[in-house]
């Protein structure tokens, strides 16, 4: 039988995960997990504390001209409120990158671009930790990130930028986040994020899973 994992989520809710309730309820992307990869996405939940039935997050599976990749995608919001939560965050800066007439580049604050007098071409976000003399830096080619759907077409300043402050936020707090990444850092064939699981869907999970733990050894459970 596959391995159940319980933990306490950030919200405090029990979870329990098995192989299959990933399989069914949370992978997405055009091809198949492998186990180990789904035992690997289990792990990365139970200790960032995430709870991917409500939605928290998800996994991608993704086979692309250059191999298979699979990736622990959250929100930005995950990002930002663990980051504040640690005592060494000490601030934040973010904004975007844009290409004046003369050719010059401007480091602005915010999202603020005139469409006719400037080309944005890019993002960057500083974070600042408590004890190192040097903030965690990101610069981000808007060319390389959008993904010309969704958001990126009405708001590509907002989009870019966010794809910045996530970057930096991974290199100041790599412990924290290394491993996860945010839907807009994902290659643009990638699927749209799932929904949460449903009440219903969520109770055939629990279901499935005592099911599953009545027949399992006790060292095939881990909790926390």
């Amino acid at each position: 039988m596959g391995q159940i994992v319980k933990y306490v989520a950030n919200d405090g809710v029990e979870v329990r995960l098995t192989p299959q309730t990933v399989a069914a309820y949370v992978a997405t992307g055009n091809a198949k997990a492998d186990p180990a990869d789904v035992v690997r996405f289990m792990a990365t939940c139970r200790a960032r504390g995430l709870n991917p039935l409500a939605g928290d997050c998800y996994m991608t599976v993704y086979q692309g001209a250059s191999g298979k990749s699979v990736s622990t995608v959250v929100s930005k919001d995950y990002f930002v409120r663990t980051a504040t939560q640690d005592p060494a965050f000490d601030g934040m800066r973010a904004g975007i990158v844009v290409m004046g007439k003369d050719g010059q580049l401007s480091y602005r604050e915010g999202c603020i671009c005139g469409r006719k007098t400037e080309r944005l071409v890019g993002g960057w976000a500083e974070v600042l930790v408590r004890g190192r003399s040097v903030p965690s830096r990101a610069e981000v080619s808007l060319e390389e990130y959008d993904q010309h759907r969704s958001l990126w077409k009405t708001k590509p300043a907002t989009m870019i930028r966010k794809v910045a402050l996530v970057q930096a936020l991974r290199e100041a707090f790599p412990a924290k986040f290394g491993g996860v990444y945010d839907r807009d850092e994902m290659p643009v064939e990638m699927p749209e994020e799932p929904a949460a699981v449903s009440e219903s869907a969520a109770a055939a999970a629990e279901a499935t899973d005592e099911a599953l733990e009545s027949d399992v050894e006790p060292d095939d459970v881990e909790s926390f």
